[in-house]
């Protein structure tokens, strides 16, 4: 059975090597971001998982990704940010910091917490997004 939760949201900045032209540069997004598990009913609750506590879990995964710099691990070294402001870095461990990325990162982080398939649709801005399932993605 597959239950989801739709509409969450966070802001991130990222930048994207593979990419001609503006998205080269750093830059921000709203992030929106729509999740579905898969699992069996509990026969006890009748329920898959409480829409609560799934709720709960997505929220803490998101603190890592909203307001901070996500970038792939492999520029660490070479990343410099100086000024007056805070800097917070989501490091990513895939070869660029692209919105699939992202989307597979936060999938893979979630079935860690959830061990169940987790399905994920992450929107970068209004309507471009990217569908990730882990494990094995689709």
């Amino acid at each position: 059975m597959k239950i989801g939760i739709e509409g969450f949201t966070f802001d991130s900045g990222h930048y994207t090597r593979g990419s001609s032209g503006k998205c080269l540069n750093l830059h921000g997004h709203t992030f929106r971001l729509d999740v579905e598990v898969e699992g069996e009913i509990d026969p006890k609750s009748g329920m898959v998982i409480d829409f609560t506590l799934l709720k709960k879990i997505i929220n803490r995964v998101l603190e890592d990704y909203d307001h901070k710099i996500i970038v792939p691990k492999r520029d660490c070294d070479s990343i410099n940010f100086s000024g007056p402001f805070k800097v917070d870095v989501k490091v990513i461990d895939y070869p660029e910091a692209t919105t699939e990325y992202i989307a597979l990162d936060i999938a893979k982080n979630l079935h860690k917490r959830l061990g169940v398939k987790v399905r994920v649709k992450l929107y970068e801005g209004v309507r471009s997004y990217v569908v990730a399932e882990y494990p094995g993605d689709r």
